[in-house]
């Protein structure tokens, strides 16, 4: 008589003959091992990962000044000026240091390099007047994210 296991219709155990049963047999999870359960701490941020210089470099790709760069972390100008040094950040800070990374290379793809910087202190009608770097202050990088989803697809707003 066939097993029935979670809606899969398996063959009896006389038509397994000869099978490899430990790919049968194999409990599987439903949770994907990278997905957190209950319990289980989320993946870390590797803090040691960003060398000497690397802050100082995004910071520079920005062209921002010490002082917005260290309001977007958010860190004092003290404490920026210790991670340009090459200190290790903080998990919080070294989360935020991925996010601002990831969202410059996706800008240097749709923004001229040499403009980035301009681009981020300029009021914006598409952000409802506020400085790009105002938005991202605010913890609205969603909307910057989806105004170079339409820039990438060509797709008009």
């Amino acid at each position: 008589m066939p097993i029935i296991e979670l809606g899969w219709l398996l063959p009896s155990r006389r038509e397994l003959q000869g099978w490899d049963m430990s790919v049968i047999n194999r409990k599987k999870s439903a949770v994907p091992k990278h997905v957190p359960t209950k319990g289980q701490a989320k993946p870390r941020i590797n803090r040691t990962s960003f060398k000497a210089g690397m802050v100082l470099e995004l910071r520079h790709r920005l062209q921002l000044k010490q002082a917005d760069f260290a309001r977007l972390l958010p860190v004092s100008v003290r404490s920026l000026a210790t991670l340009e040094g090459g200190a290790p950040p903080s998990e919080a800070v070294a989360r935020k240091l991925v996010e601002i990374h990831r969202l410059t290379n996706a800008l240097a793809e749709v923004i001229k390099k040499d403009s980035l910087g301009w681009w981020l202190q300029t009021p914006n009608g598409a952000f409802d007047g506020l400085k790009p770097i105002e938005v991202i202050d605010r913890g609205e990088s969603d909307r910057i994210w989806s105004m170079i989803f339409f820039l990438r697809s060509g797709v008009p707003a």
